[in-house]
């Protein structure tokens, strides 16, 4: 018997449901094809790594998602969403792009979704995770706990995944969301795995959150940077400071 969603959705909403997503995949598949990625940084270290541990997590800032949706989605990689309105949109798109899901966020049934994304991992078949590691809310630039948790309790390793464009269009949001501009350079970073102990206890599994945090902040800048241009959305710069980010 399936859940009950928390939530209503009204008459027009559930046509928007049904005419939106294959609208904006098609609109976003468009307008991402006509960047020309100029570089991939260490692709193949990561695609190795995923052949070798028959999968992995993939981490990345909630203000780089737009183009890994394009990007990622031949991939099918499992992604969580968050069990709200706004999250039935995010999953149907989700689903037109080529991804999978699980449903949950950490304001509801976070641990309920993370759960079955540990078990659609140690399935096997090179099911791989990918967390906006900073998402839905912030802090910016702040990695949570999860993606940490899903790589110990799985064996397979954390890739801090990140891309910079050299156009972009900069909401004012909590963490300076942006899209690329259409026809722009876009250059990708492929992180180095890192790998948690299963038997890691709090003090390391913290430990390695500050790492690769530090790694994916590091990384981030250098995608901002790679045309001279400036950090966006970076804690301390165009944001205010972070007391909760890795030193």
């Amino acid at each position: 018997m399936s859940e009950k969603p928390p939530y209503t959705l009204k008459w027009w909403e559930k046509i928007l449901l049904v005419v939106a997503p294959p609208v904006v995949a098609f609109l976003l598949r468009l307008w991402c094809g006509t960047c020309r990625v100029v570089a991939r940084v260490d692709e193949e270290r990561e695609r190795e790594a995923v052949r070798r541990y028959d999968g992995c997590v993939y981490a990345t800032w909630h203000q780089r998602m737009f183009y890994f949706f394009y990007d990622f989605g031949s991939r099918h990689v499992t992604m969580m969403g968050s069990k709200s309105k706004d999250g039935e949109y995010a999953h149907a798109l989700a689903l037109r792009l080529g991804f999978h899901t699980v449903r949950g966020s950490s304001t509801r049934d976070g641990r309920k979704a993370m759960h079955e994304l540990i078990e659609r991992i140690n399935g096997g078949g090179g099911h791989m995770a990918g967390m906006m590691a900073d998402g839905p809310k912030g802090p910016p630039r702040v990695l949570k706990i999860g993606a940490i948790k899903i790589a110990r309790d799985t064996g397979r390793p954390v890739i801090p995944m990140m891309y910079g464009a050299k156009r972009r269009i900069v909401f004012h949001s909590w963490d300076r969301y942006f899209l690329v501009v259409p026809f722009t350079p876009v250059v990708l970073l492929h992180g180095e795995p890192v790998f948690v102990p299963p038997d890691a206890d709090d003090a390391e599994c913290e430990r390695l959150r500050r790492l690769i945090e530090q790694r994916m902040n590091e990384m981030a800048d250098r995608c901002d940077t790679w045309w001279g241009g400036r950090p966006v959305g970076k804690p301390g710069f165009d944001l205010p400071p972070n007391p909760e980010a890795a030193p």
